[in-house]
């Protein structure tokens, strides 16, 4: 096989990366534009405890998002004239892990904002009592 054979799938297979890519990163400005104000997880924390919580609000958020794009993109059918690489397989999958983690640093879905205002009032009591005992 011929080394200049696989330039064209590769060009082919890096434009639609920097295409996707650029299109991934509009859509997220534009979800931190509309994010921005009412987002109680990512407001500043008043306590260690009240940061740590917010901390792992946000995560399983994040977590949460990442499963739920990962199923979502095992439904849209693969290019099978030219396949993905291990490498290409890799690359998707770290982008949208981190793609995700920006998703719920702005705000994602609420669901972390839900979380927090579950647990807030426990957690934060608790650490409260734990610090007046000290």
């Amino acid at each position: 096989m011929e080394i200049g054979a696989l330039s064209p799938n590769n060009s082919y297979a890096s434009n639609r990366f920097a295409a996707e890519s650029a299109a991934l990163d509009e859509s997220l400005r534009n979800m931190q534009r509309k994010a921005k104000g009412g987002h109680i997880v990512g407001s500043a924390a008043q306590s260690k405890a009240d940061k740590e919580l917010k901390e792992a609000c946000q995560g399983f958020e994040a977590m949460f998002l990442d499963i739920m794009y990962r199923q979502m993109r095992k439904t849209v059918p693969e290019n099978t004239l030219f396949g993905k690489s291990h490498g290409q397989e890799i690359f998707e999958d770290m982008r949208d892990s981190e793609l995700m983690k920006q998703v719920a640093q702005s705000g994602g879905l609420g669901l972390g904002d839900l979380i927090y205002r579950q647990l807030a009032p426990s957690v934060l009591a608790k650490a409260e009592l734990e610090e007046q005992t000290k």
